[in-house]
């Protein structure tokens, strides 16, 4: 071999793609980045499904709170007047 050597890494093998396999591997891709942009739209809505809920739990927590202040004054206030009467 005079002055030139052979590599011995191997060569990267090239790969052939038919048009018909390319073009289903694009339609596959393509499909699964339809999927994902519904999963994130039905994600989105979700959450803002979650938000309202919880929006909801807390007006109704509060709401509980104050009806069970009232009735624990209006408990109160009838114990004061059956003490009075007896």
């Amino acid at each position: 071999m005079s002055g030139v050597e052979a590599s011995k890494e191997p060569k990267e093998s090239q790969v052939h793609v038919c048009a018909s396999c390319m073009n289903t591997v694009v339609q596959s891709f393509n499909h699964f980045q339809e999927q994902i942009a519904q999963l994130r739209r039905e994600k989105a809505g979700l959450l803002r499904e979650l938000e309202r809920l919880n929006e909801e739990y807390e007006k109704q927590k509060r709401f509980m709170s104050e009806e069970i202040r009232a009735l624990e004054e209006r408990v109160a206030e009838l114990k004061k007047k059956s003490e009075n009467h007896i």
